[in-house]
């Protein structure tokens, strides 16, 4: 029989509160770009190339997509004169994805969206809670440390 520690309790009490918490995000995701016609992963890939993600094959790695579905979303964002392709000048066997500036543009109006309707969701913490949760959000999305590098007191086994 296995002991439940009181860190397995923690662990079950924030993969309820994520899961809950990711869908709403979701949802207000779909709130805030469906009247400029994206869908949030069209507004995820457009963020991940102004950060300089401007290979398809990073995209699908980031997006956890297949090339063809990376391809196809691209081709939509292409369409719409969002973004460009085009090849690497040090590599010509390598495309490169590029913002055009009206994607730059649009990208403007999509942070615009995002904050009138996150706004609502956030209004609830105070500064100090945001400033918090901030820290948070870029620990959790840093690389994982290599656990051999971890001091002994910060290894958790289950």
């Amino acid at each position: 029989m296995r002991m439940k520690f009181a860190l397995d309790e923690t662990l079950d009490e924030l993969w309820q509160l994520s899961t809950h918490l990711v869908w709403q995000m979701r949802l207000d995701q779909q709130r805030a770009f469906e009247g400029l016609g994206v869908s949030p992963m069209q507004a995820f890939a457009l963020m991940c190339i102004s950060e300089g993600i401007d290979q398809p094959s990073g995209l699908a790695f980031v997006m956890d997509a297949s090339p063809p579905g990376i391809s196809q979303l691209l081709a939509g964002l292409e369409e719409r004169g969002l973004v460009h392709r085009q090849l690497d000048a040090s590599d010509k066997r390598k495309v490169r994805i590029l913002l055009t500036e009206a994607g730059k543009d649009f990208l403007v109006r999509m942070r615009k969206n995002w904050r009138e309707v996150s706004r609502e969701r956030f209004a609830r913490l105070s500064p100090k809670e945001i400033t918090m949760l901030t820290q948070s959000y870029r620990k959790l999305t840093e690389p994982a440390p290599d656990r051999d590098t971890l001091p002994p007191e910060r290894v958790v086994e289950p």
